[in-house]
């Protein structure tokens, strides 16, 4: 287990999400990419929520952003070094 900084941890979530491939960064629409600094659910390192791509129709307009959760804590127990992480 390595412990990272909260604020170093939302750094590199930021730098892992820039250096997506553009094709999947464009699909990124209206999804918050939020870091949860508790463990999480038991057994999860992230969660989607929200309404996939494939399900969603021409009558989805206005609604609230899709989120992904990240848990920090999770992800760090079950690394060793922050390259891990």
């Amino acid at each position: 287990m390595i412990v990272v900084d909260p604020e170093a941890f939302e750094q590199m979530v930021g730098r892992a999400l820039d250096g997506l491939p553009a094709e999947f960064r464009d699909l990124m629409k209206n999804i918050a990419v939020l870091v949860e600094h508790g463990p999480g659910p038991r057994g999860l390192l992230g969660l989607y929520q929200g309404i996939p791509l494939t399900s969603r129709t021409t009558g989805y307009a206005g609604v609230l952003p899709d989120r992904i959760t990240i848990y920090r804590r999770a992800i760090c127990a079950i690394c060793d070094t922050q390259a891990e992480v």
